[in-house]
């Protein structure tokens, strides 16, 4: 009876330590967190609010040979609608805006903040995007980044510039 009760002890002991032991190394392990963003794109500068654009199809920037700036005499300029109230498509009023578009290869969770600046003096236009996505995300896309912003003349100078921030 002793030696059976022993036996369990030692069982129990020993059941109890493996436990610990198991527990311990779960708890001292690291989980891989998953990356996740979850805000909203931004857009801010000369870039016109509460505007979405609608092209007729995808990837027109590949149609655009480089010239992204969308004025009413542009040959895609037909190819777009606007909606400046949340839902309503219309054709874009080009007497009084331009569309430019910049295309960004990013990873499947991203967050894209967008600027536009004029400067009137130098006569150039900057079109800045600056965006975060994880690191661990294979997949690739291309993000054609239209935005809607006012008229300014067609000898200005559009430059691009596109920042990739990588987080774990």
């Amino acid at each position: 009876m002793h030696l059976e009760l022993r036996t369990m002890n030692l069982q129990r002991t020993s059941l109890f330590f493996t436990w610990m032991v198991i527990c311990s190394v779960l708890s001292l392990s690291s989980c891989k967190k998953k990356c996740v963003i979850d805000k909203e794109n931004t857009d801010s500068g000369w870039i016109e609010e509460n505007v979405i654009i609608y092209p007729t199809s995808g990837y027109l920037t590949d149609q655009m040979q480089g010239n992204y700036v969308v004025t009413g005499s542009s040959t895609l300029a037909n190819r777009f609608e606007v909606s400046i109230d949340g839902g309503t498509k219309q054709p874009v009023d080009y007497n009084n805006y331009t569309i430019l578009a910049c295309p960004v290869k990013s990873k499947c969770n991203a967050y894209f903040e967008r600027e536009v600046s004029f400067n009137y003096v130098n006569q150039t236009v900057l079109y800045q995007i600056n965006v975060t996505q994880c690191k661990n995300c294979e997949e690739v896309r291309t993000t054609e980044n239209y935005v809607l912003v006012p008229k300014f003349p067609s000898d200005y100078q559009v430059t691009y510039d596109v920042s990739i921030t990588e987080i774990e």
